[in-house]
């Protein structure tokens, strides 16, 4: 028997999907996350991207004591983003959650997601709506909390359209609305929506939630968030962001996009500003400001005296804390 949901007259199935990789150590806490939602009415459908551990060997287990699981196990390596699309392309649900195989989703994760959802759905008008939420985040090697990672459009203002392309690539930013992370490990939406995207862009092994949000963000689509930690993320080692991986995808992402970078008169400036990215991200900070630097010299005038202006914001703001500190 379903049970009943406070505040929601009609509960429809939610299709929560689980991705795994050689998580034979952290899915079982995963897959639990999802069957302990408070959700009146879920499927839960774990896909298995052909692992090499004893990950298949710990979901057949959970299995026998939850035969309400639903298990996929792939053929070959399809990456992450096949996964996700496997799970999109067998989901029954009206909306679709995305856990990650190494993540404990908060038992009242599905429900906050889909008020928020269906809040300003109603509030907006909107028909293409992704929803992410905060995430806290445990670094490699820790345990406690290390910081919490804040979701785009987690409060009003939330942006939508074109303007996240713009802030994906780092070349304009409407500082009136709200933004943030992303985090596919976060990410629940309406089937329908998922399916008009295509899913996801399988020649992104990485990237591929922010190639999904720029080609959103052409469709209209609406990036908002509930704004509490409704996920603990634990950061692991994988080879797929080992060395120059991420940077390579990065500019992937950029290659795929071209038109539309150039059309603005950005792509080189957008060329350098995954440079920096990167390198900010790996701790490297000449290389970063040199390709920071790059990039605001190849960006538009117009783009760069609004990113100078940030910048200098950022620091008198920087400076301000500083000295009350002091």
């Amino acid at each position: 028997m379903a049970r009943a949901l406070p505040g929601v007259a009609s509960a429809p199935l939610i299709t929560i999907g689980v991705t795994c990789f050689n998580a034979e150590g952290t899915v079982e806490r995963a897959v639990r996350s999802a069957l302990e939602q408070d959700w009146p009415i879920t499927e839960i459908i774990v896909v298995d991207d052909m692992s090499t551990d004893g990950s298949w060997a710990v979901l057949e287990s959970l299995q026998t004591s939850y035969p309400e699981l639903r298990l996929i196990r792939h053929d070959r390596n399809c990456g992450y983003p096949g996964a996700v699309n496997t799970i999109i392309a067998s989901a029954l649900g009206e909306f679709v959650a995305l856990f990650d195989d190494d993540d404990d989703s908060r038992r009242d994760r599905v429900s906050k997601q889909f008020r928020r959802i269906v809040e300003y759905e109603t509030c907006q008008g909107a028909e293409m709506v992704l929803c992410y939420s905060n995430r806290d985040v445990v670094r490699v090697g820790q345990d406690r909390v290390d910081h919490v990672a804040e979701a785009i459009g987690r409060v009003s203002p939330e942006p939508n359209g074109p303007m996240v392309a713009e802030f994906v690539f780092g070349h304009l930013v409407d500082r009136t609305h709200n933004w943030g992370m992303f985090g596919s490990c976060t990410l629940m939406a309406r089937n329908a929506v998922l399916n008009k995207l295509s899913g996801l862009d399988e020649d992104f092994r990485r990237c591929a939630e922010w190639d999904l949000a720029v080609r959103a963000a052409f469709e209209g689509a609406h990036f908002i968030a509930v704004n509490e930690p409704l996920i603990t993320q634990y950061k692991t080692k994988t080879n797929d962001k080992a060395g120059k991986i991420p940077l390579t995808y990065a500019l992937k992402l950029r290659y795929k996009h071209a038109e539309y970078l150039r059309q603005h008169g950005v792509y080189w400036g957008a060329i350098a500003m995954a440079h920096a990215r990167f390198f900010d991200a790996r701790g490297h900070h000449w290389r970063r400001r040199f390709y920071h630097a790059l990039a605001l010299a190849l960006f538009p005038w117009s783009v760069t005296r609004m990113k100078i202006n940030k910048f200098i914001e950022t620091r008198r703001t920087s400076s301000a804390l500083n000295s009350r500190r002091t």
